[in-house]
């Protein structure tokens, strides 16, 4: 029976569409294990302190961060015991066979520490190496799609009829060359909200440009990805960063559906046609789905 940590981590692994062999090959972490983890069968696991170094590589592979997963499911979390070592006491004569043998006690307890911190040691120096792969394929990967990008237009003059945004805010945003006559029947609407997907229809505009950036006080990183609603095709991925690529740039304007998943919402920033879209909630995994109708 999947543990609720393991059935979160399962979902997100299924829409992100990857399966645990892809998701070995990512983190590095046997799939067994990794199956292990889903159904909260932590005995399969080689102790508890690979448990958890093995769930946070596995979250973060997948976007999620760990210290909320951590907060939201405490019970599911694997607890550090302390390693008690005892001390060896002199007896009260004094004997001398007694005072031999405390050398060698003191000896073993230092063998034993030496060799527990050579064991953590080596799963920081894993999980370091993993963490660094993952990242470079995510940056590479993310660079390659992001390039069509840099030759469309820096046009943002958007007004959004029954959204937050005012006529004065589209108007700061949009450069000198906006095509205000397109944009002023433009609507981004709402239509339905279920689970941690929420539906908007975008009408009134030939354009689709879509912008994922950074907040301006965002504290970590924040994954995200696009796709094509109807086929699933990939069209964008990538991480937004304040301390490395801060946002995206992409034409959505040939696709009919747009699915946009978010990884952490608290520290990214939405605009469509350059005006900023607020998402519909706090929690930290969303997924929006815009259906554009030109």
């Amino acid at each position: 029976m999947l543990s609720e940590l393991g059935q979160v981590l399962k979902e997100t692994r299924e829409q992100k569409k990857l399966s645990l062999d892809d998701l070995q090959r990512e983190t590095k972490i046997q799939k067994r294990y990794l199956k292990a983890i889903e159904e909260g069968d932590y005995s399969q696991l080689p102790g508890e302190f690979y448990t958890r170094a093995f769930i946070k590589n596995y979250a973060e592979t997948l976007g999620l961060d760990f210290k909320s997963l951590s907060e939201q499911y405490p019970g599911d979390m694997p607890k550090l015991a302390r390693q008690h070592v005892d001390t060896p006491v002199m007896p009260p004569d004094g004997s001398e066979s007694e005072r031999a043998q405390k050398p060698i006690r003191r000896s073993a307890v230092r063998a034993k520490n030496w060799s527990s911190f050579v064991n953590k040691a080596l799963v920081i120096v894993f999980i370091l190496i993993a963490l660094m792969i993952v990242y470079i394929l995510i940056t590479h990967f993310a660079g390659d799609r992001s390039n069509p990008s840099s030759g469309t237009s820096s046009s943002h003059s958007v007004q959004f009829k029954g959204d937050s945004a005012s006529s004065n805010q589209a108007s700061s945003d949009s450069s000198s060359n906006s095509a205000t006559d397109s944009s002023a029947n433009q609507m981004l609407k709402k239509e339905s909200e279920q689970g941690s997907t929420t539906t908007y229809s975008l009408s009134g505009t030939e354009k689709f440009e879509v912008t994922v950036s950074a907040a301006p006080n965002q504290t970590r990183g924040a994954w995200f990805m696009a796709s094509d609603g109807q086929t699933n095709k990939q069209i964008v991925q990538g991480t937004v960063d304040l301390h490395g690529k801060k946002s995206y740039k992409f034409d959505a304007s040939s696709a009919q559906s747009l699915r946009l998943r978010f990884g952490n919402v608290p520290d990214t920033n939405l605009k469509i046609n350059g005006q900023k879209v607020d998402f519909p909630n706090k929690n930290t995994v969303q997924t929006l789905l815009i259906n554009f109708n030109k």
